[in-house]
């Protein structure tokens, strides 16, 4: 099953740290797949670091499709995918609209890690409005991101969010 993950929040909301310490590095090539780091599971993903608040609306798909072309097909049989995604629903960059359309299309399943709290706990998503935009996107699966809420110091803030995602990941590729 080729599944897509995008690890949610607005700009300078930690995305892109997230995912450089999930996958243990900060530049990810074309033509490249990637494991992930303190997971259970062994797939590979195509990832892409930036999202659509760093490259807006029909730039960021065209840089996914041109990741997703360059890849390899993993030896799951399928190209996972790893991104980082804003939630806005401005017209030009709604993800929505990104979301419905290809190559997000072609994924048996979008699961939309939705960090919930900023990574110094100054702004929250959310959440319930950011579902109820998403519920057009008929194969998402939308995971609140909030281990870290009840934590004042940010390198406990930072290992439970992470532990989190960690453990949702697991769930999702059955290794728990």
């Amino acid at each position: 099953m080729k599944q897509a993950f995008f690890i949610t929040g607005f700009n300078n909301w930690g995305k892109s740290t997230i995912i450089f310490d999930l996958f243990g590095k900060k530049k990810f090539l074309y033509g490249y797949l990637y494991r992930m780091n303190g997971v259970n599971f062994s797939d590979q993903f195509t990832v892409q670091s930036q999202s659509n608040d760093d490259l807006w609306g029909q730039e960021y798909v065209d840089k996914v499709n041109e990741r997703i072309a360059a890849a390899p097909v993993a030896p799951e049989g399928g190209q996972n995918l790893f991104s980082a995604l804003c939630p806005s629903i401005e017209n030009t960059n709604s993800f929505v609209q990104i979301l419905t359309n290809p190559p997000f299309t072609n994924y048996d399943k979008l699961h939309i890690l939705l960090i919930e709290y900023k990574w110094e706990h100054h702004a929250k998503l959310i959440t319930k409005n950011i579902i109820q935009a998403g519920s057009q996107i008929v194969n998402a699966n939308f995971i609140i991101i909030n281990a870290d809420q009840n934590f004042n110091i940010d390198g406990q803030r930072r290992n439970a969010k992470m532990s989190q995602i960690r453990s949702e990941l697991n769930n999702i590729f059955g290794t728990p």
